[in-house]
């Protein structure tokens, strides 16, 4: 999994008309929580930070090394918040955490490969996009990758029929069809 750098700095737990200076200013509210933080840290942090982070992570499962004032921590942007009307972001949610912590996220699932079936007028159908994990942070893969050439039209991908990285495990029961190959 790729780690992600972003500095941040402290703020006092401000609400109301400041946190909209704050904004006004360029900055983004977040906070800092969980586990490996010895108390819960209000921080702000650049909004074009924020936002070259989010187009640079190809996943949604994000890795941070935080810098808040020479103090670091390897977090997992837990929350993004966003403005439904212009999609700015309002505030950032960092989870600070250990290689070693256990945690639920999601992991996007990448088809490789042409399936058979397409060649006899079938198409790809992709039922599941992302694939609901618990694993340790340093165990989270990028994405989980299955083979679908060998499926022929009518035929389904099941989760069963794919290995999941070491250390990772599935709520989902193996009988979950993933993809498909049907008649259009």
């Amino acid at each position: 999994m790729t780690s992600y750098s972003i500095q941040v700095t402290k703020r006092e737990n401000i609400a109301g008309g400041k946190v909209n200076a704050l904004r006004a200013q360029g900055y983004i509210p977040g906070i800092v929580y969980g586990p490996a933080a010895k108390a819960n840290i209000s921080v702000a942090v650049k909004a074009a930070d924020v936002r070259a982070l989010l187009r640079e992570a190809d996943t949604d499962c994000i890795l941070v090394n935080v810098d808040c004032d020479g103090e670091k921590f390897l977090a997992l942007i837990k929350d993004v918040q966003r403005n439904f009307l212009t999609d700015s972001t309002m505030h950032v949610d960092f989870l600070a955490v250990t290689p070693e912590t256990v945690v639920r996220t999601k992991v996007y699932l990448k088809l490789n490969g042409t399936p058979v079936g397409v060649a006899t007028g079938g198409q790809t159908n992709q039922i599941i996009y992302e694939i609901p994990v618990k694993c340790a942070v340093k165990d989270i893969p990028a994405a989980i990758e299955a083979d679908i050439t060998p499926l022929a039209l009518n035929e389904s991908l099941r989760l069963s029929q794919i290995t999941l990285p070491a250390g990772v495990t599935t709520p989902f029961n193996g009988t979950v069809v993933l993809a498909s190959v049907v008649k259009p």
